[in-house]
């Protein structure tokens, strides 16, 4: 099976910590090695930064041309629907259980432990 995360332009990442926590992204400019320019199709996104230490690269890919402006990021994120891929992937499955598990109250996880028997001897 061959290497296809790479790290070009276009490409949908997840960034995993820091205030962009758990949001995907498009890479639309390589900076250097390390260091790529993200943005989002939504129109309240500025442009940021990001370490690529601080991401981790999907599977998934945006067909658009070196720093393109929002219309044209909108348009092309659309036709790829990556969002709805991701969300629909193992991956974004157990990123959405994760966060729907850390909002349960201790009821709510009161009532998942009992509705399970209890502990098992």
């Amino acid at each position: 099976m061959p290497f296809k995360r790479y790290v070009e332009i276009g490409r949908v990442a997840l960034v995993k910590c820091g205030p962009l926590e758990g949001q995907l992204v498009v890479i639309v400019d390589v900076i250097n090695m390390s260091k790529m320019l993200v943005d989002q199709p939504s129109k309240d996104f500025k442009r940021q930064v990001v370490h690529l230490r601080d991401m981790r690269v999907t599977d998934y890919k945006v067909e658009i041309g070196r720093m393109p402006d929002k219309s044209t990021l909108a348009g092309a994120a659309e036709d790829a629907d990556y969002a709805n891929l991701f969300a629909s992937s193992a991956w974004g499955q157990k990123l959405a259980k994760r966060k729907a598990k850390a909002a349960m109250t201790d009821f709510q996880r009161y009532q998942k432990m009992a509705s399970k028997g209890g502990k098992k001897k």
